[in-house]
Protein backbone atom coordinates (compact mmCIF):
# COMPACT_ATOMS: atom_id res chain seq x y z
CA UNK A 1 0.00 0.00 0.00
CA UNK A 2 1.44 3.31 -0.94
CA UNK A 3 1.66 5.54 1.68
CA UNK A 4 -0.16 9.39 1.48
CA UNK A 5 2.11 12.27 -1.01
CA UNK A 6 1.42 14.52 2.23
CA UNK A 7 3.45 11.85 4.96
CA UNK A 8 6.06 10.74 2.63
CA UNK A 9 7.01 14.97 1.82
CA UNK A 10 6.91 15.41 5.65
CA UNK A 11 9.26 12.06 6.09
CA UNK A 12 11.62 13.45 3.01
CA UNK A 13 11.49 17.00 4.96
CA UNK A 14 12.58 15.24 8.17
CA UNK A 15 15.58 13.41 7.10
CA UNK A 16 16.81 16.36 4.91
CA UNK A 17 16.60 17.99 7.99
CA UNK A 18 18.74 15.03 9.79
CA UNK A 19 21.19 15.51 7.32
CA UNK A 20 21.86 18.76 7.85
CA UNK A 21 22.10 18.12 11.50
CA UNK A 22 24.63 15.85 11.04
CA UNK A 23 26.33 18.00 8.46
CA UNK A 24 27.03 20.76 11.07
CA UNK A 25 29.00 18.30 13.43
CA UNK A 26 31.24 19.38 10.04
CA UNK A 27 31.54 23.10 12.48
CA UNK A 28 33.38 20.97 15.53
CA UNK A 29 36.80 21.64 15.38
CA UNK A 30 35.94 25.21 15.67
CA UNK A 31 34.98 24.58 18.70
CA UNK A 32 38.52 24.42 19.88
CA UNK A 33 39.07 27.70 19.18
CA UNK A 34 36.47 28.66 21.74
CA UNK A 35 38.74 26.53 24.51
CA UNK A 36 42.11 27.31 23.54
CA UNK A 37 42.49 30.49 21.27
CA UNK A 38 43.04 33.76 21.07
CA UNK A 39 40.23 36.08 22.20
CA UNK A 40 40.38 37.10 18.43
CA UNK A 41 40.45 33.31 16.95
CA UNK A 42 37.82 32.74 19.53
CA UNK A 43 35.53 36.01 18.36
CA UNK A 44 36.19 34.18 14.57
CA UNK A 45 35.33 30.84 15.45
CA UNK A 46 31.70 32.03 17.25
CA UNK A 47 31.47 34.03 14.03
CA UNK A 48 32.06 31.10 11.23
CA UNK A 49 29.98 28.83 13.36
CA UNK A 50 27.32 31.04 13.48
CA UNK A 51 27.99 31.28 9.82
CA UNK A 52 27.37 27.63 9.23
CA UNK A 53 24.27 27.33 10.99
CA UNK A 54 22.82 30.90 9.19
CA UNK A 55 23.75 28.77 5.95
CA UNK A 56 22.21 24.92 6.77
CA UNK A 57 18.94 27.29 8.32
CA UNK A 58 18.70 28.99 5.20
CA UNK A 59 19.02 26.14 2.90
CA UNK A 60 16.39 24.19 4.91
CA UNK A 61 13.92 26.87 4.56
CA UNK A 62 14.78 26.83 1.39
CA UNK A 63 14.17 22.99 0.24
CA UNK A 64 10.81 23.36 2.51
CA UNK A 65 9.87 26.13 -0.35
CA UNK A 66 10.90 24.01 -3.02
CA UNK A 67 8.96 21.18 -1.71
CA UNK A 68 6.05 23.11 -1.54
CA UNK A 69 6.79 24.61 -5.42
CA UNK A 70 6.61 21.03 -6.35
CA UNK A 71 3.52 20.15 -4.73
CA UNK A 72 1.55 22.64 -5.91
CA UNK A 73 0.28 22.60 -9.27
CA UNK A 74 -0.21 26.66 -9.97
CA UNK A 75 3.05 28.39 -7.18
CA UNK A 76 4.72 31.55 -7.81
CA UNK A 77 9.37 31.26 -7.83
CA UNK A 78 10.56 31.84 -4.29
CA UNK A 79 11.13 35.42 -3.45
CA UNK A 80 14.61 34.55 -2.18
CA UNK A 81 16.63 31.66 -3.58
CA UNK A 82 17.24 30.69 -0.12
CA UNK A 83 19.25 27.73 -0.82
CA UNK A 84 21.32 29.49 -3.49
CA UNK A 85 22.38 31.77 -0.67
CA UNK A 86 23.15 29.07 2.21
CA UNK A 87 25.32 27.39 -0.68
CA UNK A 88 26.72 30.94 -1.34
CA UNK A 89 27.12 31.27 2.30
CA UNK A 90 29.44 27.77 2.82
CA UNK A 91 31.70 29.23 0.01
CA UNK A 92 32.29 32.12 2.36
CA UNK A 93 32.70 30.50 5.19
CA UNK A 94 35.20 28.18 3.44
CA UNK A 95 37.49 31.27 2.43
CA UNK A 96 37.59 32.38 5.76
CA UNK A 97 38.90 29.29 6.58
CA UNK A 98 41.06 28.64 4.31
CA UNK A 99 42.80 32.41 4.20
CA UNK A 100 43.99 31.75 7.72
CA UNK A 101 45.96 28.78 6.55
CA UNK A 102 47.48 30.02 2.51
CA UNK A 103 49.36 33.44 2.51
CA UNK A 104 47.59 33.59 -1.27
CA UNK A 105 44.25 34.28 -1.48
CA UNK A 106 43.69 32.85 -4.55
CA UNK A 107 43.69 28.86 -3.86
CA UNK A 108 40.71 30.12 -1.21
CA UNK A 109 38.41 31.97 -3.44
CA UNK A 110 39.16 28.75 -5.85
CA UNK A 111 38.04 26.67 -2.95
CA UNK A 112 35.68 28.40 -1.69
CA UNK A 113 33.76 28.68 -5.43
CA UNK A 114 34.18 24.68 -5.49
CA UNK A 115 32.29 24.62 -2.34
CA UNK A 116 29.72 26.61 -3.54
CA UNK A 117 29.47 24.39 -6.62
CA UNK A 118 29.42 21.22 -4.53
CA UNK A 119 26.75 22.74 -2.20
CA UNK A 120 24.49 23.58 -4.97
CA UNK A 121 25.09 19.94 -6.46
CA UNK A 122 23.91 18.54 -3.36
CA UNK A 123 21.30 20.43 -2.26
CA UNK A 124 19.90 21.78 -5.52
CA UNK A 125 19.15 25.27 -6.44
CA UNK A 126 15.62 27.40 -6.12
CA UNK A 127 13.02 27.73 -8.87
CA UNK A 128 13.76 30.56 -10.88
CA UNK A 129 10.16 30.76 -12.51
CA UNK A 130 6.62 30.76 -11.69
CA UNK A 131 4.73 27.42 -12.24
CA UNK A 132 1.76 26.32 -13.71
CA UNK A 133 1.03 30.44 -15.05
CA UNK A 134 1.96 29.16 -18.98
CA UNK A 135 -0.64 26.14 -19.01
CA UNK A 136 -3.21 27.07 -20.87
CA UNK A 137 -5.36 24.82 -19.07
CA UNK A 138 -4.44 26.14 -15.21
CA UNK A 139 -5.38 30.01 -16.79
CA UNK A 140 -8.78 28.62 -17.85
CA UNK A 141 -9.24 26.94 -14.60
CA UNK A 142 -8.45 29.68 -12.73
CA UNK A 143 -10.23 32.09 -14.69
CA UNK A 144 -13.47 29.46 -14.35
CA UNK A 145 -13.08 29.29 -10.47
CA UNK A 146 -12.56 33.10 -10.13
CA UNK A 147 -15.65 33.36 -12.40
CA UNK A 148 -17.87 30.56 -10.20
CA UNK A 149 -16.30 32.64 -6.82
CA UNK A 150 -18.11 35.72 -8.30
CA UNK A 151 -21.25 34.24 -9.41
CA UNK A 152 -21.58 32.78 -6.33
CA UNK A 153 -20.97 36.01 -4.30
CA UNK A 154 -23.35 37.94 -5.87
CA UNK A 155 -26.39 35.05 -6.14
CA UNK A 156 -25.08 34.84 -1.92
CA UNK A 157 -25.71 38.61 -1.14
CA UNK A 158 -29.00 38.78 -3.06
CA UNK A 159 -30.36 36.07 -0.84
CA UNK A 160 -29.51 37.96 2.03
CA UNK A 161 -31.05 40.81 0.71
CA UNK A 162 -34.22 39.32 0.19
CA UNK A 163 -33.74 36.90 3.49
CA UNK A 164 -34.02 40.82 5.33
CA UNK A 165 -37.97 41.43 3.87
CA UNK A 166 -39.28 38.50 5.84
CA UNK A 167 -41.59 38.08 2.50
CA UNK A 168 -41.67 34.07 2.07
CA UNK A 169 -42.78 33.90 -1.51
CA UNK A 170 -40.39 36.31 -2.50
CA UNK A 171 -37.53 34.36 -0.41
CA UNK A 172 -39.05 31.44 -1.96
CA UNK A 173 -39.06 32.42 -5.86
CA UNK A 174 -35.63 34.35 -5.11
CA UNK A 175 -33.97 30.48 -3.82
CA UNK A 176 -35.32 28.69 -6.65
CA UNK A 177 -33.64 31.13 -9.07
CA UNK A 178 -30.35 30.72 -7.16
CA UNK A 179 -30.63 27.20 -7.03
CA UNK A 180 -31.30 26.90 -10.58
CA UNK A 181 -28.28 29.08 -11.33
CA UNK A 182 -25.74 27.04 -9.07
CA UNK A 183 -27.01 24.13 -10.29
CA UNK A 184 -26.61 24.28 -13.94
CA UNK A 185 -23.14 25.66 -12.86
CA UNK A 186 -21.99 22.66 -10.78
CA UNK A 187 -23.20 20.87 -13.88
CA UNK A 188 -21.31 22.82 -16.80
CA UNK A 189 -18.28 22.82 -14.81
CA UNK A 190 -17.54 19.00 -15.54
CA UNK A 191 -17.34 20.07 -19.35
CA UNK A 192 -15.09 23.05 -19.84
CA UNK A 193 -17.00 23.39 -23.25
CA UNK A 194 -20.60 23.33 -21.53
CA UNK A 195 -19.01 25.89 -19.30
CA UNK A 196 -18.24 28.32 -22.02
CA UNK A 197 -21.28 28.08 -23.31
CA UNK A 198 -23.50 28.78 -20.00
CA UNK A 199 -20.84 31.55 -18.55
CA UNK A 200 -22.32 35.00 -20.07
CA UNK A 201 -25.89 34.12 -19.71
CA UNK A 202 -25.24 33.35 -15.96
CA UNK A 203 -23.13 36.53 -15.68
CA UNK A 204 -26.19 37.84 -16.84
CA UNK A 205 -28.45 36.33 -14.92
CA UNK A 206 -26.59 36.89 -11.62
CA UNK A 207 -25.89 40.74 -12.40
CA UNK A 208 -30.03 41.33 -13.00
CA UNK A 209 -30.81 39.92 -10.22
CA UNK A 210 -28.01 41.55 -8.07
CA UNK A 211 -29.98 45.12 -9.61
CA UNK A 212 -33.63 43.56 -9.93
CA UNK A 213 -33.20 42.94 -5.81
CA UNK A 214 -31.42 46.34 -4.76
CA UNK A 215 -34.45 48.06 -6.22
CA UNK A 216 -37.42 45.84 -4.39
CA UNK A 217 -35.01 46.98 -1.58
CA UNK A 218 -35.31 50.46 -2.46
CA UNK A 219 -39.06 50.17 -2.13
CA UNK A 220 -39.49 48.56 0.99
CA UNK A 221 -40.58 51.04 3.27
CA UNK A 222 -42.47 52.79 0.72
CA UNK A 223 -46.23 52.85 -0.54
CA UNK A 224 -44.84 51.58 -4.26
CA UNK A 225 -43.55 48.36 -2.69
CA UNK A 226 -46.94 46.33 -3.60
CA UNK A 227 -46.45 47.61 -7.20
CA UNK A 228 -42.38 46.59 -6.79
CA UNK A 229 -43.11 43.27 -5.34
CA UNK A 230 -44.95 42.53 -8.64
CA UNK A 231 -42.74 43.70 -10.85
CA UNK A 232 -39.67 41.77 -9.28
CA UNK A 233 -41.98 38.44 -9.19
CA UNK A 234 -42.55 39.20 -12.75
CA UNK A 235 -39.13 39.75 -13.61
CA UNK A 236 -37.59 37.10 -12.22
CA UNK A 237 -39.92 34.96 -14.03
CA UNK A 238 -39.02 36.39 -17.33
CA UNK A 239 -35.60 36.14 -16.72
CA UNK A 240 -36.13 32.33 -15.32
CA UNK A 241 -37.69 31.67 -18.66
CA UNK A 242 -35.26 33.31 -20.84
CA UNK A 243 -32.45 31.39 -19.28
CA UNK A 244 -34.30 28.26 -18.92
CA UNK A 245 -34.56 28.80 -23.04
CA UNK A 246 -31.32 28.94 -23.44
CA UNK A 247 -30.16 25.89 -21.33
CA UNK A 248 -32.52 23.97 -23.72
CA UNK A 249 -31.05 25.70 -26.58
CA UNK A 250 -27.78 24.00 -25.51
CA UNK A 251 -29.02 20.87 -24.42
CA UNK A 252 -28.89 21.41 -20.65
CA UNK A 253 -32.22 19.39 -20.20
CA UNK A 254 -33.06 16.03 -20.12
CA UNK A 255 -36.66 15.31 -20.68
CA UNK A 256 -39.11 17.59 -19.01
CA UNK A 257 -37.45 21.23 -18.33
CA UNK A 258 -34.45 20.75 -15.55
CA UNK A 259 -35.42 24.17 -14.14
CA UNK A 260 -39.07 23.26 -13.68
CA UNK A 261 -38.31 19.94 -11.99
CA UNK A 262 -36.00 21.86 -9.67
CA UNK A 263 -38.61 24.89 -8.72
CA UNK A 264 -41.12 22.26 -8.32
CA UNK A 265 -38.85 20.50 -5.90
CA UNK A 266 -37.60 23.30 -4.53
CA UNK A 267 -41.11 24.73 -3.85
CA UNK A 268 -42.44 21.51 -2.19
CA UNK A 269 -39.54 21.26 0.15
CA UNK A 270 -39.49 24.43 1.68
CA UNK A 271 -42.47 24.96 3.11
CA UNK A 272 -41.91 21.67 4.72
CA UNK A 273 -38.77 21.95 6.13
CA UNK A 274 -40.40 25.84 7.26
CA UNK A 275 -42.61 23.79 8.92
CA UNK A 276 -40.11 21.42 11.03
Amino acid sequence: MQAPANTKSASDAANFDSALNVMFLAAFPLLLWVFSGSFSGVATAVMQIWLFSLALRLISRGQKAHDAYDAAEIAARPRLPLKLIGSGLIGVLVVLLAGHTFDNLLLPFAMGLGATGLAIAAFGIDPLKDKGLDNPDVIARMEQDALLDEIEHKLAIAADQVAALEDPEVIRRTEVAREMILRMLNDATQQPESFATIRKPVQTFATMLSAEVLRLLASAEGPEFDYARRRYMAKLQVMTGSFRKHARKKGFQVGRDAFEREADNLLTRMPRESAA
